[in-house]
């Protein structure tokens, strides 16, 4: 059982180890598609300003839906990171109760192993009590 339970708790912080790093991979990738679209509105903002300053170049009408086509898309990648972000934190959680499960298994197990031993010692030293209490009663008698 002792090493069934050690065995199970080694596996279960590898799992969660793999989990932190699909975590990780994760929220970099939401952190790339934040920047692609901070960097996709400050190029907006600098068409925008362009076009103000240069009325009758280029049809800003198509930027903007082209500009808005883009934006949708990484906002909808970014939703989508998010959603797959939470969904690995609540495995990760499930796992770490799972992993608190084996080690309170554990430790009620080597608490129930020491009051077995401590009763065992004392039943010893009641028993060596006991021999010198009667061989010291009978010696005086």
């Amino acid at each position: 059982m002792k090493n069934a339970l050690n065995t199970l708790g080694r596996i279960e912080k590898f799992n969660i180890n793999e989990q932190r790093k699909i975590l990780v991979a994760l929220q970099e990738r939401r952190d790339a598609e934040i920047e692609k679209l901070e960097n996709l509105n400050f190029q907006f903002e600098q068409e925008k300003e362009f076009n103000r300053q240069h009325q009758l170049v280029g049809d800003f009408g198509a930027y903007i839906k082209k500009y808005l086509a883009d934006k949708e898309i990484i906002e909808n990648h970014i939703t989508e990171l998010e959603q797959e972000i939470e969904n690995v934190r609540n495995i990760i959680a499930d796992m770490y109760k799972e992993q608190k499960t084996y080690e309170i298994i554990d430790d009620n197990r080597k608490k129930r192993i020491q009051h077995e031993e401590d009763l065992k010692l004392q039943k010893q030293l009641d028993e060596i009590g006991t021999n010198n209490y009667i061989k010291h009663h009978e010696e005086t008698n």
